[in-house]
This record gives C-alpha cells, structure tokens and sequence, in this order.
C-alpha cells in the first residue's frame, strides 16, 4: 500500500500556521478523490499534523471542505483588480474581463468547481458557501466597476441596470468557453482575448459614451 502523500511546504521551517497547512493539505486531497471519498485522516498525514489538530481548528469534514472552496474564491478574486489609473472604459473592462477568464479557466479553478458541482446537491451549504465567496464577489466587483466607471463620465449604465449589465457582462465572458473547459472538451477556436475584445465591444455598443 503506497505511502500518504506529505505537503512539502508544511513542513519543516515554512512560514505556514497549522491550519494554513491543513488548507493547503485538505485542498489537494479534496481535488484528488472529491468530497465523498476524502477522509480526515488522509488530509492529517498531507498536512503532517494529528487529526485533533484538525479538529482544534475545524469543526469537521464540512466546515473544512467550505473553508477551502472559500479561500480558494478570496484567492481568485484578490487578483482581479481594475488599475486606478484607466483612462477609458475599454482600458478598465478589458483589463478586469481578460483576468476574470484567465482566473476562471485556471486547472485548480475549474477542478473545484467540479467538485462543489458533485457535491452540492447532498450538502447544498457547500453550493451556497462556493456561491457566497465566488459569484457574489465577481457580481460585486463588476458592480464596482461600472458604478465607478458612470460616475466618472467614461460610462452610461443607468443605477436601476448596474446589476443585471454585469450580470450579462460576466455572462457574455463566460458563453461557451466554461462550459467546454468543465466538461474538459476540446478547447474554445476562440482566445481569451478575442472573447474579452468582443463582450466589451457589445457592452460599450448598449453603455458606452456617444460623444
């Protein structure tokens, strides 16, 4: 029977706390065998901790699972920053939609979306959890955004269409490409960038400045 595997960057000097390590220990074993099938003590032997040191920090397999979906999300969308120094609305929509899609198309992205897809229907706290700490931000954020943006004079979004318009931005960035990717089918023929290029061509066709 082979060996558990251990998490290298818990251990010896690295400047990780216990459950810093737990997070990391958990999330790879997490992606490995999905929820059903992970168990604590195979997260304790990757964290090279004790399973009461698991449960000193989380309450159980639960709260540990939403743990790591929700700094798994805090990580994504702590990189999706708008410079504050744009100077037209397609300079600040193309920069926060080509990050989004690189962010969301990334392999540990997309990994744990398939897990909390599997999961969620027997534990919809974890669906709800992902939900809180990953659409909702990126709802936020593009909100920010284009509020920002109007209030600037770069932008002309009504208040009462700010939600829906970055709903159906972020929607439009989406389109085809998640799906393909989480289905793990032949890639898009469409980049990243030719993707972002046109759903900020659409959006400024309904919000931009006619000057």
């Amino acid at each position: 029977m082979a060996r558990p595997k251990k998490n290298v960057a818990c251990m010896g000097d690295a400047p990780l706390t216990k459950a810093e390590c737990i997070l990391v220990a958990a999330r790879q074993v997490f992606l490995e065998a999905g929820y059903a099938a992970a168990s604590m003590d195979a997260v304790a032997a990757r964290a090279n901790v004790s399973k009461a040191t698991i449960y000193a920090h989380f309450e159980n397999k639960r709260s540990l699972f939403e743990a790591v979906i929700s700094g798994r999300c805090e990580e994504t969308f702590a990189n999706i920053g708008v410079p504050e120094d744009y100077t037209d609305a397609r300079q600040a929509l193309t920069h926060l939609a080509e990050h989004f899609l690189g962010l969301l198309l990334a392999p540990e992205a997309l990994a744990i979306h398939r897990v909390v897809l599997g999961e969620s229907p027997r534990l919809p706290e974890v669906g709800e959890a992902f939900y809180a700490a990953g659409p909702v931000r990126a709802h936020r954020l593009i909100d920010h955004l284009l509020m920002d943006l109007t209030r600037r004079g770069l932008l002309a979004v009504p208040d009462q269409e700010i939600p829906i318009a970055g709903d159906l931005f972020l929607a439009m960035l989406k389109c085809d490409l998640h799906t393909r990717a989480l289905l793990l089918l032949p890639p898009s023929k469409y980049s990243i960038q030719m993707i972002a290029k046109v759903a900020v061509d659409m959006f400024l066709a309904r919000y931009g400045v006619k000057g």
